[in-house]
């Protein structure tokens, strides 16, 4: 079974993402606040990772190789993250397509999914990167996923994890 993500690492995406829900909306919208410290190979490589014209198609990839690069280089996580947001957040709020709270849904599931990737790399055996999807989902819900993973003899993740394959697969 995977790991989730480090105490810091969830330390710095709940930071990242408190920051942001009690960040005064500017008459413009959202306000991403100041800008981290200038860090030129992590800006370039990251803020090219989220403008690819394959980021809807393709940004687990594309974040992956991105934070493989950087961490290969000696990059610090929490500069990987704080850099990533800080380059995701200008183009969410310039989006005016979403209302506030969709813009900073946004950015919180941004920040929590690349947190899982900066902190919560891959078992080695595995050979890919492996994201840790967070959904919500009603109590009523929940507690027939656990019915049916205990039905199966499958941990909750499992069940879910082979429920969305068969899904995919059907299609």
């Amino acid at each position: 079974m995977r790991r989730r993500v480090t105490l810091k690492g969830l330390g710095i995406a709940a930071g990242l993402a408190g920051a942001l829900a009690g960040t005064p909306a500017s008459s413009a919208g959202l306000d991403c606040g100041p800008p981290p410290a200038p860090h030129p190979e992590a800006d370039a490589v990251l803020t090219q990772a989220i403008v690819s014209p394959q980021l809807d198609t393709n940004a687990g990839t594309a974040f992956a190789s991105a934070v493989r690069r950087l961490r290969s280089e000696g990059v610090p996580r929490a500069v990987i993250v704080d850099h990533a947001v800080a380059a995701y957040c200008p183009l969410v709020a310039r989006d005016g397509s979403l209302t506030l709270d969709r813009q900073r849904e946004a950015v919180r599931r941004f920040a929590s999914t690349l947190t899982s990737l900066v902190y919560d790399p891959p078992d080695p055996t595995q050979g890919e990167t492996a994201f840790i999807l967070s959904l919500p989902v009603k109590p009523a819900l929940s507690l027939q996923i656990d019915a049916a993973a205990a039905k199966a003899g499958k941990t909750r993740d499992a069940w879910i994890l082979e429920a969305i394959q068969a899904r995919l697969a059907g299609d």
